[in-house]
């Protein structure tokens, strides 16, 4: 008992996030854990993104990385397929957000 309240502690200090009630409750790190760490990564991998937010944190990683991205930075961001994330990123493309350079093995996305 005394533990289940030391992890309520840390998510009334926004350390670790609840979902679910009584004994189906469930614990992760916050997303503000995370983000101190610099691991988006990590959080999205955790939490199970959903495919809605795709997009932003796609756009989050190229800006953090400095305008580029690859198709293999989508893929170990998203945990997805190779051919969702070049789906994603061809959307992102055809919106006029990123634009492709360079072919085949040297291609990466940069914001337009």
């Amino acid at each position: 008992m005394r533990a289940k309240a030391n992890i309520e502690k840390l998510v009334e200090a926004g350390l670790v996030d609840a979902t679910g009630t009584s004994k189906a409750r469930s614990y992760i790190l916050s997303s503000k854990v995370y983000k101190e760490q610099d691991n988006l990564v990590g959080y999205v991998r955790q939490t199970g993104i959903d495919a809605v937010k795709y997009e932003a944190w796609i756009m989050e990683l190229v800006q953090k990385q400095g305008g580029t991205i690859t198709r293999d930075n989508v893929i170990e961001l998203l945990n997805v397929t190779p051919s969702q994330a070049y789906r994603l990123l061809k959307k992102l493309t055809d919106k006029e957000m990123l634009r492709l350079v360079g072919t085949e093995r040297n291609a990466y996305y940069e914001i337009v």
